[in-house]
């Protein structure tokens, strides 16, 4: 009896110092892309301008206080994004907001990060089949989206966070 147990608990000690050396011999896996990290549902919270001197102002595209907003990035390559200004006007049009829709492209080669949407749809009509790019700076649930202005030396930066 006790040569049996002796025999059944080397077995196991055996089994489990081989789990574990097995476990020890795996590569590590490798780390996410970019592309992986930023799949999610991301909420808005702040909208800035960033001036070349280093100051910034909140936007005042969306009044006087931060806009709401979600944009949301898919395993498919398909995206959406909604910014809605808290003040809107009451009058049936659609100042302060802002909404787009399509599929993105990352290009983890550049630095920063790029995202280019690629806009299948938009509230404004003349934005429709165009595509715009932003710099990616992802920080865990962190997400800050840079629009550089093609007119002027002023940059956008959104910033948001993973919605759990």
């Amino acid at each position: 009896m006790r040569t049996k147990r002796a025999i059944v608990v080397g077995a196991v000690l055996v089994s489990l110092i081989g789990f574990g050396f097995a476990r020890a011999q795996r590569p590590a896996a490798p780390a996410p892309s970019i592309k992986d990290q930023l799949i999610g549902t991301w909420r808005l919270v702040a909208r800035d301008v960033v001036h070349p001197d280093g100051s910034s102002n909140l936007d005042p595209a969306y009044g006087p206080k931060y806009p709401i907003g979600y944009i949301m990035y898919d395993k498919t390559g398909h995206m959406a994004v909604q910014f809605m200004g808290l003040d809107r006007p009451n009058d049936q049009s659609s100042r302060a907001y802002d909404a787009y829709f399509g599929t993105y492209t990352i290009d983890e080669t550049s630095k920063p990060t790029k995202v280019t949407h690629h806009r299948e749809g938009s509230l404004n009509p003349r934005d429709v089949g165009g595509d715009v790019t932003r710099d990616i700076l992802l920080n865990g649930d962190e997400l800050k989206l840079v629009v550089h202005n093609n007119n002027n030396a002023n940059v956008n930066v959104n910033t948001f966070t993973r919605v759990k």
